[in-house]
């Protein structure tokens, strides 16, 4: 095996020779010989690692450090007496900055595009708007042109008739020959058609092309009151509700109603109400006419006597009997039973013919004699 010290100056030896034959080529024309190999150290000394580095490098030693290996794409060497072909500039490697230089003017472009594009589609359907609300406009002007015309009001429709007339009802509709489906007030028509005292509720509605159809809720009597006139008296209809509504003689027949008295009108006109205490009494006459048969239809008169502003009591009259029957002023079917019942008891008791009147209000039968009336 050689030594170190051995390989190391055969390899100085090599690198002079390679010196000599490049100073020859360089004279005779050739290309130029591999760099004469700088000695740094004397031959008897052993280089270090970095030197033994460098010498590879400038010798161009295969297997050196820093030795660059042969390509297949190398330019042959020139021929003597020609001189050696300029080898292309090689480009430089685009730097980091410049790509991204490159894509953010790149991303920049694509939006700008999508930009214009969004523009063009914006201005698109703002057309598109522009043109449908043009559209509209003259449709709503040409319907508002001959709506009118066509639904011009020509029929009316009264339904739930029974003590009104339709003329009464057309008459407080207010047409006129302008009056069309699309111009009337349907609520002003139906506050004008309440007016009317004998009409509890009413609702007005359209039916194209040229009808309007009214439908009635009239006042029904549940009593009536007997009111003296210049003319004489008169029998007036109270509905539920305590509204003396109409005389009874302009209504239809509403049968055997229990006749009213005590109540007093300064100037009475139809559509005037009871006080509001009597109110609940007229709801009790109503509950107790709708049953069949009506325990009311014994009692010819209830008599209604004020004892305060806001308070009352009752005074019933039986048919065929001379015996009153005094109340609170609520009726109900038990309490009028009871009544017919001590009604029917004193009528075969001996002495009968001395009861004045007979006491319910406070809930215990009371007998009041003409004696005792009387003293």
């Amino acid at each position: 095996m050689f030594s170190e010290e051995t390989a190391m100056a055969e390899l100085l030896t090599l690198a002079k020779s390679a010196s000599a034959r490049a100073a020859a080529a360089a004279k005779a024309g050739r290309a130029p010989a591999p760099a004469p190999i700088k000695l740094l150290k004397d031959q008897g000394e052993r280089p270090n690692y970095l030197e033994r580095s460098t010498i590879r490098r400038e010798t161009g030693i295969p297997g050196a450090a820093g030795a660059k290996p042969r390509t297949s794409g190398a330019q042959p060497a020139a021929l003597p007496g020609k001189p050696a072909a300029k080898q292309p500039p090689r480009q430089k490697p685009a730097k980091l900055y410049d790509q991204k230089a490159a894509s953010i003017a790149k991303t920049v472009a694509a939006r700008d595009q999508a930009a214009t594009g969004t523009r063009k589609k914006g201005l698109s359907d703002n057309a598109k708007l522009a043109l449908a609300f043009t559209l509209l406009a003259c449709i709503g002007a040409a319907l508002y042109v001959s709506i009118p015309e066509v639904t011009r009001v020509t029929k009316v429709s009264v339904l739930g008739m029974a003590n009104t007339t339709e003329k009464e009802i057309v008459d407080a509709l207010g047409l006129t020959p302008e009056s069309s489906l699309a111009n009337v007030n349907l609520r002003a028509m139906e506050a004008s058609i309440l007016v009317n005292p004998k009409v509890a509720a009413a609702h007005v509605r359209r039916a194209l092309p040229d009808k309007l159809v009214v439908e009635l809720a009239e006042r029904k009597a549940v009593a009536c009151v007997l009111v003296t006139e210049e003319i004489g008296t008169k029998s007036i209809a109270l509905d539920a509700d305590g509204v003396a509504f109409a005389y009874m003689d302009s209504i239809a027949d509403s049968g055997r109603l229990p006749v009213l008295s005590g109540i007093r009108f300064e100037r009475f006109a139809p559509g005037q109400r009871l006080p509001e205490y009597l109110r609940p009494l007229l709801r009790d006459i109503a509950e107790l006419s709708s049953e069949t048969p009506s325990p009311l239809e014994a009692f010819s008169e209830i008599k209604i006597e004020k004892i305060s502003d806001s308070e009352a009591e009752l005074l019933l009259f039986p048919s065929g009997k001379t015996v009153p029957i005094r109340m609170p002023a609520r009726l109900t079917k038990a309490s009028l039973s009871s009544a017919l019942l001590v009604l029917d008891i004193l009528a075969g008791r001996q002495g009968a013919e001395n009861v004045d009147e007979i006491d319910f209000r406070t809930g215990t039968i009371v007998y009041r004699t003409k004696e005792a009336q009387a003293g």
